[in-house]
């Protein structure tokens, strides 16, 4: 199952009600509340996230097996496992920055 899930936008301050991922020092809106299902991402200084997902937009589809549809990409970041219980990966489909994300546990 592959469903889309959000469009990601860095952001260059904190918006309220963002929730905060400890392991890649992002903070981030929710976006199944969200208007258009955006997640809006804060990066902070020292976070171990690189680009172009700190600069970039992304779209975002949540998958049930993320190694079985990222087999054959060129990933830009990742594939990775946060504590958080997600594992994801960025690549790029026809110059758009995609994002796959799987929910552990």
């Amino acid at each position: 199952m592959r469903a889309f899930h959000h469009l990601g936008i860095p952001v260059s301050e904190k918006k309220p009600d963002m929730g905060y991922f400890e392991s890649i020092k992002c903070w981030a809106t929710d976006p199944e509340v969200t208007h258009g299902r955006v997640e809006y991402l804060f990066f902070e200084a020292d976070t171990p996230m690189t680009e172009p997902v700190l600069s970039e937009s992304h779209v975002a589809f949540r998958v049930d097996d993320l190694d079985k549809e990222i087999a054959g990409k060129d990933c830009v970041v990742g594939p990775m496992t946060l504590p958080e219980g997600v594992k994801l990966a960025f690549f790029y489909v026809d110059g758009c920055l995609t994002e796959y994300h799987q929910i552990l546990g």
